[in-house]
Order: structure tokens, then C-alpha cells, then sequence
């Protein structure tokens, strides 16, 4: 009877461990890394601000190894950004080991952010640093290790996130930098909450800044903001992501701002871009109201062709989702979508769409962390905040999934990063936590056929889906989330694999390669003009 009952017991057990859709693999022994945003009492308002986490495979052997941003403190005794590398192809099972003076890496820079993208076309991974001040290129020296370049046109700048994208179709992929305000420790007044107590400031208190972009010629970086931008403004930008938002066959970018109307930059030929945020209907809200924006998703959440935006806000603030309703026109569709009322009590950051149950209908996920502290305290403890699931369905509206231990645990959540980290089909998730340990969520969905595709170059390559459910937009894209590089993998499980018949690859309107939906179980290498 004892056996029968332990039997029952077990068989409950892993129900109920199947059922939650993350499995959180960290704990603090396995990295030895642990955020550091220089708390000083002082208020200093870079503090609340980072930061972000890279998955990036830069030695070429399959797996994602992953880069930690450390911010500091602000007497230039920092400690370095960390650097681990993914075991699994070595032991067969996911580990990570420590190799950031192996690769000759050294930030000794306030970091808030990261992003990830073969710069000069050499078949290697490279990353870009954004700092609080000098922002670096690291270039990578075939996976033996990073030549460190600063590359700021002005170091006063406070760079958040980043984004590289090819804006002329010329294969080399630019670079896009969301700054965000004029804010130094000189600049640092004092702000207080309601209850009369020390609080730190909000962007509102500083004049925001310009963003910088860099051309990319044959692999080398070079500013050409003034150019191509000619009426770029003073933003709080926090955020940015490059997508062809009115299928024009030319990259455009979308920037998250801080309490002011979001950008949209519309790309003129390769010529040059002008500003588009309200004429699109990304700027404000369906209210007419800026709002506190900070993470950015971008997906065809509704299976209809075309991309739309979801953006991360400020408690007391509802994140918003923009439907595209054709051609780069976009609607709040929040309130009808069931996202508004659940995000009212707490502050968004990191955020993306991925698939975590087995249908056609990309799930979201947002992770967040206050900014201020309680009418009753200002300690860090106090900015602790749940994290949130939602499941896609197919009229397009989205359930609040609550009960699962790792929306319980709560952090000072900020970057995330997305992508397949132990290689078996399914989208997991770093998380960065600021003044804190990063988590690895490993997805369980754990499908039992699957289909993934790294493309060799993804530069202005639209990605289609087609089939009896018509054809649906993908992107293979490391941008987005918060201040992180994700993973540019593509990967499909049963359900798309059944639905959809092909993966249509075009360029300029042209289809260059079509891809047979049919299970791999492993990532396939494919090869584009």
C-alpha cells in the first residue's frame, strides 16, 4: 500500500512539475556573478537603469554562451563583465564555464547594455558594449578572443540599448543607439516620493538625448547620425528595434522613449529616414498619452502578415500592444486583447513573444522591477516585483497565467535574453537582475518534433510562413527585449510544423530560398546569397 501511495504521490509530482512552462536551472553557484548597480545611497540614477545579458555562440560550435553585463560603482573600481561559455557540445549536457580573461575581456565601463551581430561579415560573432560613458566594439578574433575598440562619437553619452540592422541592403548590418539623458553625478538633484522620503529621480528630471547611428561600410563603423538623421530630437530613449513596418523592402526603426512619444524612423531607400511615431500610431497610446516606455516585442502575434509591437511600461501605467493593421499603420489593441488591467501594478521591462505551449500562436512574456520605492521605504527589497505569462489564443486575446513558482519569485528584474540555450527545440530565457544573480528559465515545452534554422545571413531577409493558415511574418533578429542580445535562431515545433508547409525567404520582394517545414530535431545551417 506504502508503495502504491508513493507511486500515486511521484505520478502527482511530475504532473504538477510538467505543468509549469519554465523550470528555473540557475542558482548563484553556477554563475559566480552577481549584479552590481553601485548602490551609494546618493541616489545616482544609472543605478535603477541596468542592465542587460547577451546570448551569443562565439566560437562557432552550436550552443549559446552567454555574456553578463556588470555595472559598478562610480569610483572606477568596477568589477568586469563576465563572460561564460556554454559546455554543451563538450559534456553533452548544459554547464557553463567561466572564460572572461580567457577572451581578453575587460569592460571597465558602467554597463548597461549589449548587442550582438557579425559586423564585418567574417563569419563571427561580434558584440557592442552600451555604457553610461564609452561605449566599445568587441571584435571577434575568430573565438580565440575580443580586440576591444571604443567607439563613441561622444563620450558623454548614456547609451541603453542598440540595435544592428542593414539600412541600405548592402549586407553589412549598421548600428542603431538608443541614449537616453543628460544625467552625470554632477546632474544629480534630489527627488522625493510621496511621503516626503529620498527617492530616485525619473527621466523627467533631465534633458533627454540624441540617439547616434553608425553606417557600415565593408565592415567598418562610422557616425553618420547628422546624415541620415537629419531631425533627430532630444529623447529619453531606452529601447530600440529594427523592422520593415511598412513592407517597403527597407529596414525601419522603432525607439522606445522614456515618458515621451516613442520614434518611428522610417527608412527612405537607404537614403535617409524621417520621423513617422504619430502618423503610425506608435507614439502615444489610444488615449493620446506618452507613456514610460522600456521593452519592446515585436512578432505577428495575430497570424496575419504583418509585424506588430507590444512596449513595457511604468506601473500605473498599462504595457501596450500596437496591432498593425496594414502597411505600417498601427492600433492600440490592448484593452481588447486582455492585456491592460494586469500590468497596472508593476513596472515592465524586459519582454518578448515565444512559443511555450505546443499551437501556432506565439505566448508573451514580460519581467519586471520597480523604479521607485514604497510611500514607506526606499530599500532595494522594495522594488522586487512578480514576473507575467500570457497564452496567446486564436481569437488573439491573451490569459494571465499567475500560479507557476517561477512568476512567484520576484527580483529587480531588467535585460532578458531569449533563445534555445540547451538545444532541444524550445525558447528559454536569461534574466538579468539588477543588484542581483541572472536566473536561466529552460522552456518545457520540449517538443518531440521540431525544426531549427540558423541563417548564415539574416540582413533584410523576410521570413514568411505559409500554408492552410495563409502566411504569417517571422524574425531572425538578436534586438528587442531590454538592453540584451537574443538569440537569431529560428525554431519551429509540431504544431507549426503541421500547420504551415514552407519557410518562404525573400529579399526586396524577391524569394531567394524556401525551406520545407519538415522536422530536423537540430539546427541546420542555411546558406543565403
Amino acid at each position: 500500500m506504502k508503495n502504491i501511495f508513493f507511486l500515486i504521490c511521484l505520478a502527482f509530482y511530475s504532473f504538477t512539475v510538467q505543468a509549469e512552462h519554465f523550470v528555473e536551472f540557475l542558482n548563484q553557484e553556477t554563475f559566480q556573478f552577481k549584479h552590481n548597480n553601485g548602490e551609494s545611497g546618493e541616489f545616482y540614477y544609472p543605478e535603477i537603469v541596468g542592465s542587460g545579458v547577451g546570448l551569443i555562440d562565439f566560437d562557432n560550435d552550436g550552443d549559446l554562451d552567454v555574456y553578463l553585463v556588470q555595472s559598478g560603482n562610480f569610483k572606477n573600481n568596477k568589477k568586469s563583465d563576465q563572460f561564460y561559455k556554454n559546455l554543451l557540445k563538450e559534456s553533452g549536457k548544459l554547464s557553463f564555464k567561466e572564460i572572461t580573461s580567457d577572451l581578453k575581456l575587460n569592460n571597465s565601463e558602467y554597463g548597461i547594455g549589449i548587442a550582438v551581430a557579425d559586423v564585418n561579415n567574417d563569419g563571427w560573432n561580434d558584440i557592442f558594449l552600451n555604457n553610461l560613458q564609452q561605449n566599445k566594439l568587441l571584435l571577434n578574433q575568430q573565438g580565440l578572443s575580443f580586440a576591444s575598440f571604443e567607439l563613441s562619437s561622444n563620450p558623454n553619452l548614456w547609451s541603453t540599448s542598440s540595435s544592428f540592422c542593414d539600412i541600405n541592403n548592402d549586407g553589412y548590418k549598421d548600428l542603431y543607439i538608443s541614449n537616453y539623458v543628460n544625467w552625470s553625478e554632477s546632474n544629480n538633484p534630489k527627488c522625493y516620493n510621496a511621503s516626503s522620503k529620498r527617492d530616485y529621480c525619473g527621466p523627467s528630471s533631465f534633458e533627454g538625448q540624441k540617439d547616434t547611428f553608425y553606417l557600415n561600410e565593408n565592415g567598418t563603423l562610422i557616425e553618420q547620425t547628422n546624415f541620415f538623421f537629419p531631425d533627430m530630437p532630444n529623447m529619453p530613449g531606452l529601447n530600440v528595434v529594427c523592422i520593415d513596418i511598412n513592407n517597403d523592402g527597407f529596414n525601419d526603426f522603432v525607439v522606445a522613449n522614456d515618458g515621451k512619444p516613442n520614434t518611428v524612423w522610417l527608412n527612405q531607400k537607404g537614403q535617409k529616414f524621417i520621423e513617422n511615431g504619430l502618423f503610425s500610431g506608435l507614439a502615444v497610446n489610444a488615449e493620446g498619452r506618452a507613456e514610460a516606455s522600456m521593452g519592446m516585442a515585436v512578432t505577428d502575434y495575430d497570424l496575419d502578415g504583418d509585424f506588430d509591437v507590444f512596449f513595457t511600461h511604468l506601473m500605473n501605467e498599462s504595457n501596450t500592444l500596437y496591432k498593425n493593421s496594414g502597411k505600417g499603420f498601427f492600433q492600440d489593441v490592448t484593452n481588447r486583447s486582455q492585456l491592460s488591467t494586469s500590468s497596472f501594478a508593476y513596472t515592465g521591462w524586459a519582454t518578448n513573444f515565444i512559443h511555450v505551449n505546443d499551437d501556432i500562436y506565439p505566448d508573451l512574456i514580460v519581467f519586471n522591477g520597480a523604479v521607485a520605492g514604497s510611500a514607506e521605504s526606499n530599500d532595494l527589497e522594495t522594488f522586487e516585483q512578480p514576473n507575467q505569462l500570457y497564452l496567446n489564443s486564436a481569437r488573439s486575446q491573451f490569459t494571465t497565467i499567475t500560479d507557476e513558482t517561477w512568476l512567484k519569485n520576484k527580483a529587480i528584474s531588467r535585460g532578458a535574453a531569449f533563445g534555445d540555450i540547451d538545444n532541444d527545440g524550445d525558447v528559454d530565457i536569461i534574466v538579468s537582475n539588477n543588484n542581483s544573480h541572472p536566473q536561466i528559465l529552460l522552456n518545457n515545452l520540449n517538443p518531440q518534433n521540431w525544426l531549427g534554422i540558423q541563417l548564415q545571413n539574416n540582413s533584410n531577409i523576410q521570413i514568411e510562413l505559409t500554408g492552410s493558415k495563409g502566411k504569417v511574418l517571422i524574425r531572425s533578429s538578436t534586438d528587442g527585449s531590454y538592453a540584451s542580445a537574443n538569440d537569431s535562431r529560428l525554431v519551429f515545433s509540431d504544431a507549426q510544423l503541421k500547420s504551415f508547409d514552407k519557410i518562404q525567404l525573400s529579399q526586396s520582394g524577391k524569394i531567394i530560398k524556401e525551406i520545407p517545414m519538415k522536422a530536423t530535431n537540430k539546427y541546420i545551417l542555411v546558406k543565403l546569397p
